[in-house]
């Protein structure tokens, strides 16, 4: 399994194993989801992406 998926609509990143019922992951809509190589949260960053501030142990 993937540890983080991008939504390509509003550019927030998501920690897969660290959903809470706050975080809108479930709401990504499938041709939305990006995923990173490396999977590795430094790489969204690089594209772009900022955490999700519910589901990341790092905080924007």
């Amino acid at each position: 399994m993937a540890g983080y998926m991008g939504d390509k609509s509003n550019m927030v990143v998501h920690h897969l194993e660290m959903m809470s019922t706050d975080c809108k992951i479930h709401d990504v809509e499938k041709a939305n989801m990006h995923y990173f190589v490396p999977d590795m949260l430094d790489q969204a960053r690089k594209e772009n992406f900022v955490p999700c501030k519910y589901c990341n142990e790092t905080k924007t």
